[in-house]
């Protein structure tokens, strides 16, 4: 049994129904990793996750899977950017930790603000949600959540820290999962 078999049902209570996957392929390559659309029960949110990106992020203090929730409607922003930001990891044989920073030069979903992304843990999940224990109760695998921000956030975030960008998230009672809202920086 492999150390990671609860791995779809933690997602399943955590997230929701796990509606299908993309195919490890893309462009006639193989990724090493499938793209995994979950629904919400409350039938307003999507989570697009990597499920075998934990096979190419050794040496990270735990290996690692990416996701990102938005709004159903914005699912295709939501598999964009995390197969965007998988394929620069794997390309560059990379990990992510929370507070990382990844960027685009110029705004990465169009029609939108959003430039990159925020390596974190889930924030509208519970702290239990963001690593996986194996039977044993022993951390397996961490999940890393992307969350969509403009460029303004990030220089906030590279100036201040995360925090500042928390606090003015609170501040404006933003809704991390509208990839249509304003920046706050």
């Amino acid at each position: 049994m492999s150390r990671f078999s609860g791995f779809p049902a933690h997602v399943e209570k955590h997230i929701g129904r796990v509606r299908g996957a993309d195919s490890r392929t893309a462009g006639g390559r193989d990724r090493g990793y499938h793209l995994v659309y979950c629904d919400h029960e409350d039938g307003a949110h999507v989570t697009v996750l990597t499920s075998g990106l934990r096979d190419r992020t050794a040496g990270a203090p735990l290996p690692q899977e990416l996701l990102c929730t938005l709004q159903s409607s914005q699912e295709r922003y939501a598999r964009h950017l995390t197969g965007v930001i998988a394929e620069l990891l794997t390309e560059s044989d990379s990990r992510v930790g929370y507070g990382a920073l990844i960027m685009n030069d110029r705004v990465l979903l169009p029609d939108t603000e959003i430039a990159g992304a925020l390596a974190a843990p889930h924030p509208y999940l519970g702290d239990e949600f963001d690593v996986l224990l194996d039977d044993s109760g022993q951390p397996v695998l961490q999940l890393i959540t992307l969350i969509p921000i403009t460029r303004g956030e990030a220089q906030l975030v590279a100036r201040y820290g995360r925090d500042a960008l928390y606090d003015r998230w609170e501040q404006h009672s933003v809704n991390l999962l509208d990839i249509h809202r304003p920046g706050t920086a």
